[in-house]
Parts: structure tokens; sequence; C-alpha cells
């Protein structure tokens, strides 16, 4: 059993000893950070959209980061991703935990060539792992961190914003958060058997809905929470084995 997790904290917030290994794949290289917790457990750490964010999100590849943690041995994830709410009622700055997802994307590989699935056909019952996703929820819980519950994601391509139409489309669909990474990062964890969980960080409202947010507010509420995802999830990865 390995952990990863994947997100946009930068090499800088990982305190404890680690070094980086640039891994092949039939898909491209990844850039995967191999890191020690203090307990001794070994974690690994993988940017989604290149070092300091140097890609949108349609441009990341998602096939060669998710096959690199593959043969890196990983076989549980946990994500964490800033995403905006067409909830009225939701928080920002609260976590929230995926349970489910709506794919509007058209820009991306979705699926590993045949040959690099472990199923011929990927199910998409509990894409998001259960238990790990409990545990996660209980830690939230613990520590008193503004929680807007299990919600269910709609995934577009960006880099634009949704519509005010597309907002409102979105929440008579029942998605209650939107963001631009979960897919196909979900799904292609299900072909290769990896375990996937993932917390969001609520960072905006809907088009539409409350004044225009600015990638400047987008990127501060990010850096004011991503701390405390990471801490979550490294809590849960100690839990978990426990």
């Amino acid at each position: 059993m390995k952990f990863a997790i994947v997100g946009c904290n930068s090499e800088d917030a990982i305190t404890f000893p680690h070094h980086t290994e640039v891994v092949t794949t039939p898909y491209g290289n990844a850039r995967v950070i191999h890191a020690t917790l203090p307990s001794g457990k070994e974690v690994d750490f993988l940017t989604r959209h290149s070092v300091c964010l140097q890609e949108d999100a349609y441009e990341t590849n998602f096939r060669a980061n998710i096959f690199a943690l593959y043969l890196c041995g990983v076989t549980h994830i946990i994500s964490i991703s800033v995403m905006g709410t067409c909830d009225y009622s939701f928080r920002l700055g609260s976590f929230c935990l995926i349970s489910d997802f709506i794919d509007f994307t058209r820009l991306r590989e979705s699926s590993f060539r045949m040959e690099h699935r472990l199923v011929r056909h990927a199910g998409m019952d509990d894409v998001f792992d259960g238990r790990m996703t409990g545990l996660l929820e209980n830690i939230i819980l613990e520590e008193k961190i503004p929680y807007e519950g299990r919600v269910n994601y709609a995934c577009v391509d960006g880099p634009r914003y949704e519509t005010a139409a597309e907002a409102r489309m979105m929440r008579a669909l029942d998605a209650q958060v939107i963001g631009i990474t979960l897919v196909p990062e979900a799904p292609l964890c299900r072909e290769v058997c990896i375990k996937y969980a993932s917390i969001g960080i609520i960072a905006r409202y809907a088009t539409g809905m409350d004044q225009d947010v600015t990638d400047d507010d987008l990127l501060r509420i990010s850096a004011q929470h991503k701390g405390r995802a990471l801490d979550v999830a490294l809590k849960m990865i100690e839990k978990y084995s426990e």
C-alpha cells in the first residue's frame, strides 16, 4: 500500500525529506516527488499543472501523471483541488469531499490505451473510495474546518469560467461544485485500480451568482487553505494505516 497526494502544492510545502524523480511513461514524462513522513511512511507528491502552474488544466497530461504514479507503486491517491460552487449556501474557503462527477469536458484524452488498462471497461460506481472519504470527513469534522459535505462535481475544460446559463444548468443537474481537474484524473485511477478520494476547496461562486471573482481572489483563497488541506490528507494517511 502506497499513498500519493495530487494537487497544486509546491515543493516548498513539503517540509520532510524528499527527492524528485522524472518518471518516463508511454504518455510522456511526469515529475514525482518521493517523500518520507516522520512516521517513516513513504508518500509521493505530484503537482498537476507542472511547476508554478505553467499549464492550464486542459493542457495537463493526466495520463502521464497517473501512469507515472502507477509505475511508482501508488495504490491510493488523495487529490486536493480548488473549485467554484453553484450552491448559494456554500461558503468561500470551506472544504467539501467529492462523491460523484458529471463530465462536461471535450478536449481531453480520457482513457489509457487498452494495453495499459487493467480493466477493459472501467466502472464508474464508487469512483471516490468510501473508506478514504469517510476518514477524511472525520478529520475535517474533528478539526472543525468549515465543511459543505459530500458533493457532486461538474468538470469543464476551462480555461474560461462557465457562463451564467451553464451554471444554472449544472445546478439543475444536481452539481454543487464546478472544477477543471478531476476528469479524467479520477476515471484514469479506476482504469489502473488505484483508489481515489478528493478534497475540494471552495474558492469562488459560479458566474451569475455574485460579483466577478478575479484570478487574484482565487489564488488568495487557495493559498490560505491549501496547507490545511494538505494536513488533513497527511493525517488521513496515518489513520488509514492504523
